[in-house]
């Protein structure tokens, strides 16, 4: 398989070196040389070469940018010739155009090199592969390792029953926390970190504030699309409950907020209240790179359920108050939009973390959000304690977790997103000494944003943030963290001096399935709208086999290939009923089997969702959806 995917991938870089022939003629010759080297290093490295050692350089390259100047490196692909050590060998004719012989940034660089030797460098960065059995062993111990770095959990995260007096006195806030003290007395800028930490504070209570009071009648109770930790490989019925602990019903009574009505609660027959029932979550590993597994852990039915009552609160209220200028739960647009600022004029740095979901601690949660206790106890009360894992015997099949979450909670995203607003505002302040109030923190609009771990804020408060996180267990990303020179990088998007150099990634290059055949479509698109009709061209010579796939205009919504100069179609005919021309195109569709259920769990069911009078619905228990691809007959209009 790896054998065949390295093929496909040098047929790729050839049909790239062709269209970078158009854009570089004078280069033709050391193009050449560059395609030879690379089906060398293919034949002896094998799939890492496009995987790990281009991407590394790749790497590199942005970290030069922002230097404005190339460094030796050491990594593959980046020696020298005998006439020039400092620039790498191959792809000499790219870098010759950026940076001069002695390293340093050209004043009349080209930005279509950068964007060029970018797009070589990370094709196949993102590409999904399998993982193996020692990259699994790693995360994993990774994943205890850094748990173990964290404070252990106060009493009111693992009492099931609490007394007003253990709430109150719990986290006495980030300035008064005696471990974050011993922290800052380490740090090289304990006076500067001290009194972000008091302003912290500050900046806490505003944000509980305009988030408000939480009452979980007001917001929806709904399921997630991800797995549960019961029954694992089997399909479930989510709206039956295997387990309801007394800490959840300390702040969701069952009978009122997981049932329907009072009477279907009274008539419940599987519900199972086990006298100190504890909820575990269980851990499941997907693909992510070549080099490590994504961790997921799946949540418990019942915590998924509250937990997605907390999200449309968090991202309800947020986009009603100022935290709206600073973080959107669904859109990416706002940091996308100050990277390509910051990079401008280098005013804005982007600041990613290391496995920041991971990071989170009991503690830190706690005193963020002690000034608005009811939110407080539900986030206690939705909170998995125990992690179960079967991935690996090199650990413990249990874990009990002193980080507040892990990936696979619903609260993960917006309690760690509403946190690092709250730091990163906090430094910002510091640093332009104002106080901490709602005017001066509005006033900060256009220079700070956050959406999960993806931070941006002014390049002069870098290394207070990055002092600050530290104290508080986090970790920054150093090579994927901008604050000098030109180069940014932020939710998805790269980019130089105000331009945008993001490459396009290959994901796959197998159709054996819909999605992989729609991933590849998708791929041969993007290249097409780039202008790399070499690359274009041979991505769509391998659908051919594919011959209902239409060839469809650019922006008309339609799945196929897109054109921007005519389309074509396998099949035509005119409607009589709608006295129109159509065409038979291929439509994605995502569908799932449902299975009926004896019970009444299908009213609970149809009142949760919602469906309207002219929606298809149809309840019961819904198997993991899947795509499929389906001809239908479209107006031809639409598509040309």
């Amino acid at each position: 398989m790896l054998k065949s995917l390295v093929e496909s991938l040098v047929s790729v870089y050839e049909a790239l070196f062709k269209d970078l022939n158009y854009a570089f003629p004078q280069l033709k010759r050391d193009f050449e040389m560059d395609l030879n080297t690379l089906r060398l290093a293919a034949t002896n490295r094998g799939i890492s070469t496009f995987v790990l050692d281009l991407p590394a350089l790749g790497k590199h390259l942005d970290r030069c940018l922002a230097m404005s100047k190339w460094t030796l490196s050491g990594l593959p692909f980046s020696q020298g010739d005998s006439v020039c050590r400092r620039l790498p060998k191959f792809l000499r004719g790219l870098y010759k155009l950026v940076f001069s012989e002695e390293g340093t940034l050209r004043d009349d660089y080209s930005v279509e090199a950068i964007i060029s030797l970018r797009q070589v460098l990370c094709l196949a960065k993102k590409l999904p592969l399998p993982f193996s059995e020692e990259a699994l062993d790693a995360s994993v111990s990774d994943l205890f390792t850094e748990d173990a770095c964290l404070p252990k959990p106060e009493k009111f995260w693992t009492a099931d029953h609490l007394s007003t007096c253990m709430i109150r006195n719990a986290f006495p806030g980030f300035s008064r926390s005696r471990y974050y003290n011993q922290k800052v007395a380490m740090n090289s800028q304990k006076e500067s970190v001290s009194v972000v930490l008091t302003c912290l504070d500050a900046v806490s209570r505003r944000v509980c504030a305009a988030l408000g009071s939480y009452d979980p009648f007001m917001w929806r109770f709904r399921h997630g699309p991800g797995a549960i930790s019961q029954r694992p490989g089997t399909v479930h019925n989510k709206y039956q409950w295997y387990g309801w602990s007394d800490r959840l019903e300390s702040v969701y009574p069952i009978a009122e907020h997981g049932f329907h009505s009072y009477v279907a609660w009274a008539g419940a027959t599987y519900l199972m209240r086990l006298p100190g029932y504890t909820p575990v979550s269980r851990l499941v590993a997907v693909p992510k790179t070549y080099q490590k597994p994504r961790l997921i852990a799946a949540e418990p039915s019942e915590h998924q359920w509250c937990q997605q009552n907390l999200w449309h609160y968090f991202r309800t209220n947020s986009a009603l108050t100022w935290i709206d200028n600073f973080v959107r739960f669904r859109d990416q647009s706002l940091n996308q939009e100050l990277c390509i600022s910051g990079s401008k004029d280098g005013s804005l740095a982007t600041v990613d973390l290391k496995s920041a979901s991971d990071r989170v601690s009991c503690h830190a949660v706690g005193c963020f959000f002690r000034h608005n206790l009811g939110l407080l106890n539900a986030l206690r009360a939705t909170r998995t304690q125990f992690l179960e894992q079967r991935l690996t015997e090199s650990q413990p099949e249990r874990l009990e977790l002193r980080k507040f979450s892990t990936m696979g909670s619903a609260c993960t995203f917006p309690v760690e997103t509403l946190m690092f607003l709250g730091i990163a505002l906090s430094c910002v302040l510091t640093r332009r000494q104002l106080k901490p109030t709602v005017k001066n923190i509005v006033s900060l609009q256009g220079e700070v944003a956050v959406f999960g771990d993806d931070i941006i804020v002014p390049s002069d408060c870098r290394e207070l943030l990055q002092s600050t996180l530290e104290v508080l267990d986090f970790k920054v990303n150093e090579s994927k963290t901008f604050s000098e020179g030109f180069f940014r990088e932020s939710c998805g998007v790269d980019c130089y001096r105000g331009v945008d150099v993001t490459p396009v990634y290959v994901r796959s290059l197998c159709m054996d399935t819909p999605e992989s055949l729609s991933s590849v479509v998708d791929c041969t698109n993007n290249f097409y709208h780039k202008f790399y009709l070499h690359v274009s061209a041979y991505l769509e010579s391998t659908l051919q086999q594919h011959k209902t796939l239409a060839t469809v205009r650019a922006g008309s919504g339609h799945f196929g290939l897109h054109s921007r100069v005519g389309t074509s179609f396998y099949r035509r005919r005119w409607n009589k009923n709608l006295q129109r021309e159509e065409v038979r195109i291929l439509s994605s569709v995502t569908k799932t089997s449902t299975a009926d259920q004896e019970d009444d769990t299908m009213l609970h069911q149809f009142f949760t969702e919602l469906p309207g009078p002219y929606t298809k619905w149809e309840a019961g228990v819904r198997s993991c959806p899947s795509l499929e691809l389906q001809a239908k007959w479209v107006d031809l209009h639409e598509c040309q």
